[in-house]
């Protein structure tokens, strides 16, 4: 097989998002925000997980995140992994957009 011909499968292997991940709910001390996935094509989500101002918050690898107190005047993310659907090491992560400023209850 020529070598362009073996990046080319590699590169199809390698699951990509077409919908980024994003964020409902309400940034604030006490309430809940959901996140959706976004849409993946060639494979599917291996990872979950929220960020607090870009830093990954203990625990919080669901799809659902319970605002905390300590998130008060940070931004909170939603990132998503993805892994190939033919070869799992392929992996990419996704990041919504940021909520506003978490405000207190």
């Amino acid at each position: 097989m020529a070598r362009s011909a073996r990046r080319s499968r590699g590169f199809m292997c390698v699951p990509a998002f077409t919908v980024q991940p994003s964020i409902t709910g309400t940034a604030q001390s006490g309430q809940t925000l959901t996140g959706a996935d976004g849409t993946i094509v060639r494979g599917s989500v291996s990872a979950r997980q929220w960020l607090r101002d870009g830093v990954a918050i203990g625990g919080a690898t669901g799809a659902t995140y319970e605002v905390q107190p300590e998130d008060v005047g940070a931004v909170v993310t939603f990132a998503v992994t993805a892994a190939g659907t033919l070869n799992s090491v392929n992996k990419v992560t996704a990041i919504s957009a940021p909520t506003g400023e978490v405000i207190a209850a």
